[in-house]
């Protein structure tokens, strides 16, 4: 296994209810991971908006991911992959 502690964007795959973003599946380094669980959801303050944190596991690889309400992009912030 390897950790990766960098932020990058990245392309997500979303799906929009109610209580907010919900991750559904990430691209990340050429492959596609199918989001199985959300571990953690938590927000932080970040000037007119927020951001928003999630810990996700996809197999056996766990990710932190961020989504910035403030130009509602994502980003990968900690990856822990085969």
């Amino acid at each position: 296994m390897h950790l990766i502690k960098e932020k990058q964007p990245i392309e997500v795959i979303t799906i929009f209810k109610k209580d907010g973003p919900k991750p559904y599946a990430i691209k990340w380094g050429g492959k596609k991971y199918i989001i199985e669980k959300i571990n953690l959801r938590y927000e932080k303050r970040a000037g007119d908006g927020k951001l928003v944190y999630f810990s996700v596991t996809s197999e056996d690889n766990y990710f932190k991911l961020v989504f910035d309400t403030n130009n509602l992009k994502w980003y990968l912030e900690e990856a822990y992959h085969e």
